[in-house]
């Protein structure tokens, strides 16, 4: 038997696993850009529709209610349909419903629309964290894994700077027929050019031909013996949501829910009323929609230093100071805006805040990506990432009334500082958690052959 993990690990990262990764970060993008538009549209359409604040919260909350769902119950059944096929099922989701979105006619409609696009969101992402993880090798997992993950924010990013010019020359629909465009004509592309993944396809039966031929092109050096037989790393069997709390995982997983809760919370919550924020304080439109763009760009910043800091000195060390430091820069946010009028100062306190708060979420997938075994990995990813996605629901409602209640910028940030805080705390009982995992007797698998 031959360990497909174990020959991934001990190959260089060649043009083929880059084209993967790409695929899965334009994904990432796609997904990006139609998580964030509701946001970037929300100011217009409040005007628009006259909409009371509050009123929109409900709204900004559907997709990531429907991504809650989604990463639940759909994004598991890559663990047991190929992460292929969920990728190509959610986008296909994502770019109907937003385009359908364009056409809405009032706040029902609106919601229902988002909720399904947020599904599509939910059965991608997770899938997309999966494959990027299986065909990258260990030591450099946290790496990839963080910067494709780190194309979420860049389509936030994207949007950001698109969605004003798009709705100042053909109204707010423009941009959700933008975010649906994409995702269709990205899903046929992927249709011919993304394998599935080499580690799930050995963790099924009859697909050893398959295999060796996709190891071929990992590593061009590598010729497996004929009528090879291949295993991915002991994996068998069929996943479960039970079996993430089996095998001394139970603590782990645990926190990690509990992590992702307050850690997307917090980003949700400056990510969907960002805008509004500075709108109501007098910025102009598209100033305000842009502030979003530059919290993301801190967060693609962040990341990309987390997942690098966590591959040389490990997660722990890195995503505890990192939930700290949120804390700090979101609070910065409502102080920065009670005392100058400064634009400058304003978006470059927001642009740290991003580097905190959404590089430590970037580097928590990374990590979550790296705690359960193959045939676990979307399972584990789909249900943490839903779970948290509550934390994400609530946010935006949550936002909503604290801004209609008339506080402070600078309490209303403070209070936004809170989640992190119990993130950074979460975290370090994930370490000790994880120590004594470690610690815990290794189960024998099928001998492999020698490498």
């Amino acid at each position: 038997m031959i360990d497909v993990s174990a020959r991934i690990d001990a190959a260089p990262v060649g043009a083929f696993q880059w084209r993967i990764v790409m695929l899965c970060a334009l994904v990432a993008l796609f997904d990006g850009f139609d998580i964030q538009a509701m946001a970037l549209v929300a100011p217009t359409l409040r005007t628009d529709w006259g909409l009371d604040v509050t009123a929109l919260g409900p709204v900004l909350s559907a997709s990531l209610a429907g991504m809650m769902i989604g990463m639940i119950v759909l994004a598991p059944l890559g663990d047991r349909l190929g992460r292929r096929t969920l990728l190509l099922a959610g986008l296909g989701i994502v770019g109907i419903a937003a385009i359908a979105t364009g056409f809405a006619t009032g706040l029902t409609s609106l919601m229902i629309l988002r909720f399904i696009t947020g599904l599509g969101i939910g059965a991608c992402l997770p899938n997309a964290t999966s494959l990027t993880s299986e065909y990258v090798p260990a030591p450099r997992r946290a790496f990839f894994v963080t910067m494709m993950y780190s194309a979420v924010p860049l389509g936030a990013v994207v949007g950001g700077w698109v969605a004003g010019p798009l709705i100042a020359a053909f109204g707010w629909p423009a941009v959700f027929f933008a975010g649906g465009a994409g995702p269709l004509l990205l899903g046929g592309f992927i249709a011919m050019a993304l394998p599935e993944s080499v580690r799930f396809l050995a963790s099924q039966p009859g697909n050893d031909a398959k295999v060796a031929a996709i190891l071929t092109k990992v590593d061009p050096a590598y010729a497996p013996p004929p009528g090879a037989r291949f295993i991915a790393g002991g994996s068998t069997g069929k996943a479960s949501a039970r079996q993430l709390f089996t095998e001394g995982r139970a603590l782990l997983t645990i926190m990690l829910w509990i992590v992702f809760f307050f850690s997307l919370f917090g980003m949700y919550m400056l990510a969907s009323w960002l805008p509004t924020v500075f709108a109501g304080i007098g910025w102009e439109m598209a100033d305000a929609i842009r502030t979003v763009s530059w919290f993301w760009l801190g967060g693609i910043i962040g990341g990309l230093a987390a997942g690098a800091l966590i591959d040389r000195y490990g997660a722990y060390r890195v995503l505890v100071p990192g939930f700290i430091v949120a804390a700090a820069c979101t609070a910065a946010i409502g102080l920065a805006v009670d005392s100058t009028d400064n634009g400058i100062i304003v978006l470059t306190v927001v642009l740290i805040a991003g580097f905190g708060v959404v590089g430590a979420q970037l580097a928590m997938t990374a990590l979550a990506a790296d705690l359960y075994p193959t045939m676990l990995r979307s399972t584990g990813i789909g249900w943490g990432l839903g779970v948290g996605r509550m934390g994400a629901v609530i946010s935006p409602i949550a936002g909503g009334y604290a801004l209609a209640a008339g506080w402070t910028q600078s309490f209303t940030f403070a209070a936004a500082a809170v989640p992190p805080l119990v993130c950074a705390l979460g975290t370090f009982i994930m370490a000790r958690a994880a120590r004594t995992h470690a610690a815990r007797p290794v189960p024998a698998i099928v001998p492999q052959e020698s490498l």
